[in-house]
């Protein structure tokens, strides 16, 4: 959805910075973006050189280890895009969850410079879609963030606003992955951006190979390539997966006072895991914090800037923590949960030791988080045959309603719906979870109406709405691809060696040399 308003004071202030930015030529453009995102850092050689390649508007392919700054050449030349050529970008991102967590940082640290992002996924509500495509069109919103299944789909639209000169595609090795069939979205981007008029493009990952390199520059036009094979050897990686006692494990960690972020799979464990901890480490009860996206953002804010002061030396939180966070001394990140793809548990291990000093990645999950990770996304993506039982059940207690009282509208409980489904068909049982997310696919494909949210929701059925695949539903795919993906990480997470495991965070698959320049 669009971010939410500024406070009234800050807009304006914020147009006067872009104004201001606006006057600078494109090098001293770039050079206060940089200081604005790093500060007095440094950006490395091969950062510099995709940014000169974008520049020259060349079509580039980075290819960096985790913890590298990738994020950092699309978000610099997204907005010298946006101030000094009015240009819109389209950020596209493997996974829905990657989108969200991505997004609360830089939607923030945009709006300082007077350039507006924005989310547009299938959780996207068919008003929040309206406005932010009639936002893109009319200059006021600079940056989407999305998923290839949407940008696909939508690609007319995005069309229409005649405005997209920039497509950055994170986490491109899944294009390479894609002519095997698994993201059949990405085969579309060819057309889409034929379709948007031949825009830059940067393709980002931190998995290369020839044979993939190959497949990334083809599919997408790339015109050059650049490497980063730093290996970042001050990395360890303490493999303690399946461990009894895992919390014990913790406690003797948290209990060092070093900087530790500690990840786990949903909002509540959050907060109970540290409350467990402030009990169990009474010394440091009160630099113990828990994080996640439920948080208010003042309340995040507060958090981050503890965190990064030392008053705060623990935080539990869920994947939503350390994206667009400039914190380069965390000391110890632990994976108490198991991440839900490959790509989150890069990007979790990938938080420690950015100041190139000692640290540690430190897996406590088990084969049973797994199986919780799988109720988790069961929930939030049901299968079809679960949708046919719960659109059943819809049917029936909207015509139920609609004899005995006349009204078009119903309201239920996720539980009194969820019932319906076991009376309809005990053999396909949807669990309460599942009835919120169904609901919004019926929405998306045209079956229903919802007005109101909690206590207040009422829905209607439409009558007779024709024949509609499943597929066309962007909220459906990217649930699909979410389960697909923590399918296929779900065994590596288990049974890959240690060392295998720290490969995978400490150091980028790079093409081989002929690959590596453009």
């Amino acid at each position: 959805d669009l971010p939410r308003p500024a406070p009234r004071d800050a807009a304006p202030v914020a147009a006067d910075r872009r104004a201001l930015l606006a006057q600078l030529s494109y090098d001293e453009l770039t050079r206060t973006l940089l200081h604005a995102f790093i500060g007095t850092a440094e950006p490395h050689r091969a950062q510099r050189e995709a940014l000169d390649a974008l520049a020259r508007g060349e079509r580039t392919l980075a290819v960096m280890g985790t913890g590298r700054g990738k994020s950092l050449i699309f978000q610099v030349h997204a907005v010298r895009e946006a101030v000094l050529r009015g240009r819109a970008s389209i950020l596209v991102y493997p996974l829905r969850a990657l989108v969200a967590d991505q997004a609360f940082h830089l939607v923030n640290a945009c709006a300082a410079l007077g350039v507006r992002a924005a989310v547009l996924t299938g959780e996207s509500t068919p008003a929040a879609r309206d406005r932010a495509f009639a936002a893109l069109a009319a200059g006021s919103l600079d940056i989407v963030l999305t998923t290839p299944e949407f940008l696909a789909i939508h690609v007319r639209r995005f069309e229409r606003c005649d405005r997209v000169g920039f497509v950055v595609v994170d986490e491109a090795h899944h294009v390479a992955r894609a002519r095997a069939g698994e993201r059949s979205a990405y085969l579309e981007l060819p057309h889409v951006l034929a379709a948007l008029g031949e825009p830059c493009v940067l393709a980002v990952t931190a998995t290369a190979d020839a044979a993939a390199a190959r497949d990334i520059t083809g599919l997408l036009g790339i015109e050059r390539v650049v490497v980063d094979p730093t290996v970042r050897e001050n990395l360890e990686l303490e493999d303690d997966r399946d461990l009894a006692s895992r919390e014990n494990r913790l406690v003797s960690i948290v209990a060092t006072g070093e900087k530790c972020v500690v990840y786990v799979n949903s909002r509540d464990q959050a907060t109970s895991l540290a409350r467990t901890l402030r009990k169990r480490v009474p010394e440091l009860a009160g630099r113990v914090a828990f994080y996640h996206a439920g948080l208010a953002r003042a309340d995040r804010a507060r958090v981050e800037e503890a965190f990064r002061a030392g008053g705060i030396t623990c935080i539990v939180s869920t994947s939503a923590f350390g994206e667009g966070v400039n914190l380069a001394d965390i000391r110890h990140v632990v994976l108490y949960h198991m991440p839900f793809s490959a790509t989150e548990f890069n990007q979790m291990s990938g938080r420690a030791g950015r100041d190139g000093e000692p640290a540690t990645v430190h897996l406590l999950y088990s084969a049973r988080d797994a199986r919780i990770n799988e109720r988790l996304l069961d929930a939030a993506a049901p299968e079809r045959d679960e949708l046919v039982t719960l659109y059943r059940a819809l049917q029936t207690m909207w015509r139920s309603n609609l004899t005995q009282t006349g009204e078009r509208s119903f309201s239920a409980t996720d539980r009194d719906i969820a019932g319906m489904c076991l009376a309809i068909d005990a053999r396909t049982p949807v669990d309460e979870r599942m009835v919120e997310s169904g609901i919004a696919i019926f929405e998306e494909l045209g079956f229903t109406t919802v007005s109101g949210a909690d206590a207040a929701r009422r829905i209607e059925m439409v009558e007779n709405p024709g024949r509609m695949e499943l597929t066309a539903s962007i909220r459906y795919l990217e649930g699909l691809r979410t389960r697909s993906a923590f399918d296929a990480f779900r065994r590596w997470a288990l049974d890959a060696p240690a060392r295998d495991m720290l490969a995978r965070v400490n150091r980028p698959i790079t093409p081989q040399a002929p690959a590596a320049r453009g």
